[in-house]
């Protein structure tokens, strides 16, 4: 039991370190150790106890999105969703550590549901995604990547770009898909679901309502905490992935500017929309 405490209670930890500006050298030996445990077999061989405690770590790694995301990144009081990533959000331990932690909330989020490891898509791509990192150096900071570690960044680049951009509340997805569907175009309507299981998508989504209607949605499945990445993920999965009728050219589709995603998904008063979308039951 007291490896599964290490394991969902690492993230938190570090983030605390960081921001007390306490030493962080041995971070990266540590979650290259934490990757290579049998976290299934743990938690087999202590079920009763992980049961008890897996709403708390299912809250634990929900929060760990927004910690994650403020490590590097200047403080602020406001959300400001252009900011660049600094060297340290994209070097190799940040981006094993947001996988990791992704892969923890599935683990929980399986234990407080009582769904079986073994048929949770989302979780078994996760882990996936960490294999390639196993037994590599993992780099915390600034320096360039080994020659190795840069073979194995390349490859879970290349792979990543089929892994769904967002991270819903597993328990929420089919409503999340069901109620944009009603206003995805016909041709489009098997894209979406691809999209948010992890499938190669080539083609933009095509929407029958205006943008504001979808973002807006967005926003609020945000707030209800259907989506539980940033906002800032958000706002690049909309802009990249989906499409909306021209008005000077109703033939002609074509991306929201990411500045009009940006102020539907941080204004603090209610938007007016044309077209609202109901979260379907």
């Amino acid at each position: 039991m007291e490896k599964l405490i290490i394991i969902f209670s690492f993230t938190k930890t570090f983030y605390e370190a960081y921001h007390q500006k306490l030493p962080l050298d041995n971070y990266p030996e540590l979650l290259q150790e934490l990757l290579n445990l049998d976290i299934i077999s743990f938690i087999k061989n202590n079920e009763d106890k992980a049961i008890e405690k897996a709403i708390f770590w299912q809250e634990e790694a929900y929060r760990n999105f927004d910690r994650i995301g403020k490590i590097g990144i200047p403080p602020s009081n406001e959300l400001n969703l252009d900011i660049e990533p600094s060297k340290l959000w994209d070097c190799s331990f940040m981006r094993v550590l947001r996988m990791f932690n992704e892969r923890n909330f599935y683990i929980a989020s399986c234990l407080s549901n009582k769904k079986s490891f073994e048929s949770n898509e989302n979780l078994i791509k996760s882990q996936i995604k960490l294999e390639p990192f196993k037994n590599v150096s993992l780099e915390l900071f600034f320096d360039e990547p080994k020659s190795e570690l840069r073979r194995h960044m390349e490859q879970i680049n290349e792979n990543s770009k089929t892994q769904p951009c967002i991270i819903i509340q597993e328990k929420y997805l089919e409503r999340f898909i069901k109620s944009l569907d009603i206003f995805i175009l016909k041709d489009s309507k098997k894209n979406l679901p691809k999209l948010l299981n992890g499938e190669n998508v080539s083609e933009g989504i095509k929407f029958s309502c205006p943008a504001n209607s979808v973002i807006t949605f967005f926003k609020e499945m945000h707030k209800k905490e259907v989506i539980v990445s940033s906002k800032a993920i958000s706002k690049q999965f909309i802009h990249n992935y989906f499409l909306f009728e021209n008005k000077k050219n109703k033939n002609e589709f074509k991306h929201p500017s990411l500045n009009n995603i940006t102020n539907y998904l941080t204004r603090e008063t209610a938007p007016g929309v044309i077209t609202e979308i109901i979260f379907q039951e």
